[in-house]
């Protein structure tokens, strides 16, 4: 395949799973040759760290009062640019930049669906994703159902393209990364560890996760809860953590390198309340040897299979959340079997390549539908 000019739009200004899984896609695309170009807020992470590889980028507000001014500038810039393939991912950005591609005979117009929340099959919905794209990718073969269900929207229209995890050459020494960990918190080092790496967002259910590690807190009495990650929900979360556990748990913050974090963890879990996708720090926990907890919602089934890959409590639900945890904590050869499996889950089913190879796929598929080939001259350098 000849070198494609790639579009990316992302309104969404924080650093969660949607805007890594955009970043490794372009930076996987690149890889291989072809021409990334990102358009985002010029506040929002994403763009950051876009300017920062090198990539085109240019820098679109996105905000539900400017969507006409939005929507004009975006069509300037595609007319510029012409690319082969055109990818939405936000709402806002999805509503801006699927009108604008309108009629500009783009031959790959993709609107991604990261997450869960069914959406509504109004007329304005069927319009975005029957009419003013070719192909909507999801992450998940829940919300695929979902879409071709209550908006007609056509089964081989939908994907499903599971995320892809990009992995450190190395690991940290589990051991050594506890100790640390420890240290830096200035605790004993017998200190052990449960643990969320994620963005603090009330529906991730950290505050669930809380009242479950109060219920454990005298029974595993070495063990401090962490929460890796920041958000502006943070400061509420803190306010939420009873007076009896204070001191056991902790919020170092955000980092750029979680890996150390997995591997210090007894237990990684994400106690989601409502509307995930493939989240990736659970498949990135699970690529740490990372024995995982997780909650029945979104396509996090999926991924984690009860008593295979890892435990599934009810969402929202603080008892089941609590025996999960127990049951892992307290049976460490029956969780060291689930990590084995989740890892061997991992390197088989969401690697960047898997996640790469199946989207170029797609890519050609639909270019050669359109008799894309004979455009690719045609796109800016």
């Amino acid at each position: 395949m000849q070198p494609l000019t790639i579009v990316h739009t992302e309104s969404h200004r924080q650093w969660g799973g949607q805007e890594i899984r955009i970043f490794n896609e372009c930076a996987w695309m690149h890889g291989r040759g072809h021409r990334v170009v990102v358009i985002a807020p010029r506040a929002s992470c994403l763009y950051r760290r876009a300017r920062e590889q090198g990539w085109r980028t240019h820098a679109v507000a996105f905000r539900d009062l400017g969507l006409p001014l939005d929507m004009l500038r975006l069509r300037g810039l595609l007319k510029k640019i012409r690319p082969h393939v055109f990818n939405t991912h936000g709402n806002i950005d999805s509503k801006a930049g699927l009108a604008a591609a309108w009629g500009l005979g783009i031959p790959c117009v993709i609107r991604s669906r990261h997450h869960s929340p069914p959406v509504r099959p109004s007329w304005y919905n069927r319009l975005l994703y029957r009419r003013l794209c070719d192909v909507v990718f999801t992450t998940g073969d829940v919300i695929t159902r979902q879409l071709v269900a209550d908006l007609d929207a056509g089964r081989r229209r939908v994907i499903t393209i599971t995320s892809g995890i990009a992995v450190p050459g190395t690991l940290p020494d589990p051991e050594d990364a506890r100790r640390r960990l420890a240290a830096e918190l200035g605790l004993a080092e017998g200190a052990r560890f449960i643990g969320c790496v994620s963005l603090l967002d009330p529906g991730k259910g950290q505050d669930v996760l809380i009242d479950a590690f109060a219920r454990l807190a005298a029974v595993f009495t070495r063990h401090h809860l962490v929460f890796v990650g920041d958000g502006d929900y943070g400061r509420e979360l803190r306010r939420q953590v009873p007076a009896s556990i204070a001191g056991r748990v902790h919020f170092p913050g955000f980092r750029e390198d979680p890996w150390p974090c997995f591997r210090a963890l007894d237990c990684h879990v994400l106690a989601s309340t409502r509307y995930e996708g493939t989240p990736q720090v659970i498949l990135q926990a699970m690529f740490a040897g990372c024995p995982v907890v997780a909650t029945r919602t979104g396509a996090i089934p999926g991924i984690v299979r009860h008593g295979v890959t890892g435990l599934l409590a009810a969402p929202g639900d603080a008892a089941s959340l609590a025996a999960a945890i127990r049951n892992t904590l307290a049976e460490p050869r029956e969780a060291a079997r689930r990590a084995r499996e989740a890892l061997r889950y991992v390197r088989t089913h969401h690697t960047l390549d898997a996640m790469g190879e199946k989207t170029l796929s797609v890519y050609r598929k639909v270019l050669a539908a359109k008799k894309g080939r004979d455009v690719f001259a045609q796109s800016s350098r």
